[in-house]
């Protein structure tokens, strides 16, 4: 940890993007880059190349890098941390 992880926004998974990762059949290659994919988030929850579900600015959803699927999330301004609400896998 350093100065700057003030800034950082944890990522929770929710109940069923857990379940999905747990499954014995997702890759390590894909687990990798969603765990990776979940970093960046941290980082920066407005990520390029995410966009906009409907209507709410927090609302969010981005392409798993690598083709591996897409993920959906949620900014939880108040709290300071995003919700990883769905992903799914290609």
């Amino acid at each position: 940890m350093n100065e700057d992880d003030g800034d950082l926004w944890p990522v929770v998974p929710s109940e069923l993007v857990s379940e999905t990762l747990s499954d014995m059949s997702v890759s390590a290659e894909t687990f990798s880059t969603v765990v990776a994919l979940t970093v960046a988030l941290c980082e920066d929850p407005w990520l390029i190349g995410s966009e906009q579900v409907g209507s709410d600015p927090d609302w969010r959803e981005v392409l798993i890098p690598k083709g591996y699927g897409i993920a959906e999330y949620r900014i939880d301004r108040k709290n300071q941390q995003v919700v990883l609400t769905r992903i799914v896998l290609f």
